[in-house]
């Protein structure tokens, strides 16, 4: 990875507010066409990963997605969304079918020519290739409920200054930029070409007389990559910054190291800042606010250049009025005066469009088109991706040499180049003419039933006169205006219940006008119910958090918890609380709690509940949590029904204070729900479905950062934990699986078969499958089990054993590891790569013993250690079976009796006896030693009494 552009994430992360993933995170596409309920999305500072005009996709979680519930929030779950996914904008250039190109991939979103994709595996050489760009998002902002909305009527209908400079553009010069941008052969990012196109561009902007030009550089794939920016001051406002912009990297087919000429694609677009930066020094421009007039590198692979530009400006506060990009500005297939450009727009700054069109139309012989929506297929994307203006001018006819070699500028009008040069030019000119937006802009009900209250940040500007206040019915439709020179109103007299939209503007010595930024309200004599309520489980207390209310006579909060869900409850504070946190101290351990809070303001009005939210302390405290995750099955062998598997389970912890927990019935778990219990066995007995570990395992993991023990048993840990197969497969350092598991890699094979575990560690008994439970087709052996191998933090405590040779597919993985532990001192994890239900229920539960006893330090109540006399008679299925050479029997009696066991063959004859004495009643073990006999089916019957039973089993050799 590209170290500046790591450094830059990291700090961005510590100096902007970014969206906390909880443990359960999904990406979610949500509505947003009512505003009555966009105020309340905004309350969660939900992160954009894409915009449109109606939808917003995002990452939500649990406690959120309750909240979208209670709003009534028209929503879909696209995807679950766990650390370390990474999600992706692709954008097709000129109309390609992109979900044919990226089938096979995880699309989340699909919008015309845009798609979402989540960990995308395609190489960016093959999206290229296709006529896609891509680019990662980074969740680095988030949504809110405002509008700019800009009017041709604040501006005059021409401007003088703005013509002279606009049409001092010059089709000649502009053709000079492109070819001698052509005649470098190559400017392909990991050419060596590379350095003397930065150092070119740079020292065309000194010539013009620019006097701050830098070379900004930054590491990708071991490279240096090299933005060009040169700087012109501005005199009134050097701190607000107009960004004129486009890439100067070019790619082709081909071999593009050698040849990538790049006319169109972009030396067009890195013409545009060299001729508007040229006229606009030529004409000893005084600018109001400081232009940055920037070629960006490393495009075509990611828009690297500008990401790295746009996240520096971020960090240094920088204040970005306008980000103008040029990208394929020099082809058409019409007549100058009969072409089009597109202007390509972004959800939020839609007014750029309007500005861009009104210029078009007035500043040059073009007229304008609308293109693509929030394209993100070139350098205005990661302006607007981290919340700048930004508007993109492209050609309207798509060149048919894109990314050739014929890519030339023969094949290029410059005529029409410079036209869309002159409205780029009129938009920049104008847009810094305009007096800059407020900031800071909040509107908020004042509680009164029939009045909202207006604030914002003061206007700095020298020429500033005074704000315009508007208000509607309907956003950018207005019946009344306020001049005022304070920067706070209240607008009185208002309908209580209906949604009102207020804008600001600014407006300087000359008459211009700045954008309106708007926003809507409804004045409620009733405060709003708190939002971004969330219910925190910490140790041996519960943390409620939640969104201070934005009206202006908020008194505070109540909380509320009950122990019944839908019932409000009783108030936890005596007072009312004033602070946005709270943590309840009292909750008892092992009790679920249902809590809400509401709003009072001073008029001791109170708001209804917020969304109610289980919770309960972490306390360690509540025995054994068992985790179901297995699919209901229909009873078939291998396909064992819910009770059945309960049965099992029931069975082998019957020594054991346990609970119960089916994943298939509650649909999710948490923290929540893990946090009570000192032991959690996590189990699954199908080979169906692996997902319920990989999605939850981040509240697994949580859990044992509190110190918890952890039992899994079941089919392919990696899949289930990392959802990885291969063979082998490595993890490291960083994985769950490597550094809770204490595992370091796995091997899978289809063919292998599996009869047991070999115990490789002291206490832990041998654990055979019940054939019982078992095909014969697989000579009695379970498949899908998988080889795990410890690190060095972990234990080996079982090997896979199988009654084929170790040459064949089958035994293949004979003497491999199947069990790993790790008893730490802070926490302790047993992962057992084979589920337990198949195997010999009383061998099983001996081991669950061991484990949980010696293992975890649960308690084995006094009143089941001494509980020796059986109350039935019993013979249970040997195992291992089938065996090779030897197997044990188990059976038990209620009462004293004359017993014996022998051993028949398949015609009935006596082999041996095992047992032929009186026994008291109790449990009882043999071991059959079948060295002598010959591979075959066998029967063991016990006489006790008058208690008889035969079972069946098999010698394998």
């Amino acid at each position: 990875m590209r170290s500046s552009i790591f450094f830059l994430m990291v700090m961005l992360f510590c100096f902007i507010n970014i969206h906390p993933q909880s443990s359960n995170s999904y990406i979610a596409s949500i509505s947003i066409d009512d505003d009555h309920i966009n105020n309340q999305l905004e309350k969660l500072e939900l992160p954009v990963v894409y915009l449109t005009k109606n939808t917003l996709l995002t990452v939500v979680n649990s406690d959120e997605i309750n909240f979208l519930k209670k709003l009534g929030v028209n929503y879909l779950l696209a995807d679950d969304f766990i650390g370390g996914d990474k999600l992706f904008i692709l954008t097709s250039k000129y109309g390609n079918n992109i979900s044919s190109i990226i089938s096979g991939e995880q699309i989340v979103f699909t919008e015309r020519n845009v798609s979402v994709v989540k960990n995308l595996s395609l190489q960016t050489e093959d999206i290229l290739s296709s006529g896609l760009k891509v680019v990662q998002a980074q969740l680095s902002r988030t949504y809110k409920n405002e509008r700019r909305i800009w009017k041709p009527d604040f501006v005059f209908t021409t401007d003088t200054l703005i013509t002279q400079i606009s049409s001092s553009v010059n089709q000649d010069s502009v053709r000079y930029f492109i070819q001698s941008l052509q005649d470098f052969q190559t400017r392909f990012l990991l050419a060596n070409t590379r350095d003397a196109v930065a150092d070119w561009i740079k020292n065309e902007f000194l010539q013009m007389g620019f006097t701050d030009v830098v070379i900004d550089s930054f590491l990708y794939q071991g490279t240096w990559q090299k933005n060009v920016v040169a700087t012109l001051q501005g005199i009134y406002e050097p701190e607000v910054y107009n960004v004129v912009g486009g890439h100067h990297d070019s790619y082709s087919s081909g071999n593009p190291m050698v040849f990538a000429p790049g006319a169109d694609d972009n030396a067009s677009g890195t013409a545009a800042v060299l001729e508007i930066a040229r006229v606009v020094m030529s004409n000893n421009y005084l600018s109001e606010s400081t232009i940055k007039f920037v070629t960006f590198a490393a495009e075509e692979y990611g828009l690297w250049g500008s990401e790295d530009y746009a996240l520096k400006a971020l960090l240094a506060g920088m204040n970005i009025k306008i980000m103008i990009n040029h990208d394929m500005i020099s082809h058409t297939n019409s007549p100058v005066n009969q072409s089009s450009v597109d202007i390509n727009r972004y959800t939020g700054f839609d007014y750029l469009r309007d500005l861009a069109f009104y210029c078009i139309e007035n500043y040059s012989v073009l007229s304008p088109s609308n293109g693509s929506l929030n394209s993100a297929g070139s350098d205005s994307y990661s302006f607007w991706e981290l919340g700048y203006p930004a508007v993109y001018f492209e050609e309207s006819n798509f060149s048919p040499y894109y990314h050739s070699p014929a890519d030339t500028i023969g094949n290029y009008s410059m005529e029409y180049c410079a036209e869309v040069i002159k409205s780029s030019c009129a938009t920049l000119l104008l847009n810094i003419v305009m007096p800059s937006m407020v900031q800071n802009y909040k509107l908020v009900d004042a509680g009164t039933g029939n009045s909202l209250k207006l604030t914002w940040s003061p206007n700095q500007s020298p020429d500033f006169v005074n704000y315009k206040i508007y208000l509607g019915m309907q956003s950018g439709v207005y019946d009344s205006v306020f001049s005022i020179t304070d920067t706070f109103f209240t607008i009185s007299n208002l309908t209580e219940g209906n949604l009102y939209y207020a804008g600001v503007s600014v407006v300087d010595q000359d008459g211009y006008e700045s954008l309106i930024v708007e926003r809507s309200a409804t004045p409620l004599l009733l405060p709003l119910a708190p939002g971004g309520f969330s219910a925190k489980p910490l140790w041996l207390q519960v943390q409620l958090s939640w969104n201070h209310n934005l009206e202006s006579d908020i008194l505070g909060y109540n909380i509320y918890r009950s122990e019944i869900e839908g019932e409000p409850g009783s108030v936890l504070n005596t007072a009312i609380y004033t602070d946005s946190t709270f943590s309840d101290n009292t909750a008892l351990n092992g009790v679920y709690y249902y809590y809400s809070v509401t709003a009072v303001d001073s008029q001791l009005n109170e708001s209804e509940n917020s969304i109610t939210l289980r919770s309960r302390v972490i306390s360690l405290d509540q025995g054994i949590l068992i985790v179901d995750e297995t699919a209901d099955g229909d009873g078939a062998l291998m396909n064992p029904t819910d009770e059945q598997v309960d049965q099992f389970y029931n069975d082998i912890f019957i020594h054991f204070k346990t609970t119960a927990y089916d994943m298939l019935e509650e649909g999710s778990i948490s923290l929540v729900d893990l946090g009570a219990y000192s032991t959690i066995v996590w189990h699954g007995n199908d080979f169906q479905d692996y997902s319920a570990p990989f999605n939850y395992r981040e509240s697994i993991k949580e859990y044992l950062d509190y110190g918890g023990n952890f039992l899994y048993t079941g089919y392919r840990p990696a899949r289930a934990f990392e959802n990885m197969s291969g063979n082998p497969i490595v993890f490291g350092s960083g994985s769950f699986i490597y550094d809770y598991l204490k595992i370091d890699s796995a091997y899978y094979r289809i063919g292998a078969r599996y009869i047991g575990a070999v115990s490789n560690s002291s206490g832990y008994n041998s654990i055979f499958v019940d054939s019982s439970k078992t095909p014969l087709v697989d000579d009695y052996h379970l498949r899908y089990i998988e080889s795990i191998s410890s690190n060095s933090g972990g234990t080996e405590i079982y090997s896979f054993e199988t009654y084929f040779d170790s040459s064949s597919s089958q035994g293949n993985l004979k003497g491999k590891p199947v069990g790993v532990e790790y008893i730490g001192s802070d926490f302790k994890t047993i992962t057992l790569s084979f589920p337990l239900y198949y195997k010999n229920k009383e061998s099983a539960r001996e081991l669950i013993e061991f484990i949980m006893v010696n293992k975890f330090s649960e308690v084995l109540p006094v009143t089941d250690e001494i509980q020796a006399i059986p109350n039935s008679f019993a013979l249970e299925q040997n195992y291992p079976n089938p065996f090779n050479p030897s197997t044990k029997i188990r059976w038990q009696s209620p009462e004293g009796s004359w017993q014996t066991l022998k051993i028949y063959d398949v015609l009935g004859n006596e082999i041996v006896t095992l047992v032929d004495e009186f026994k008291p009643a109790g449990r009882y073990e043999v071991e059959l030693n079948a060295l002598s006999l010959p591979s075959g089916v066998y029967f063991y019957k016990l006489k006790a009494g008058e208690f008889v039973q035969t079972r069946k089993m098999i010698l394998l050799k």
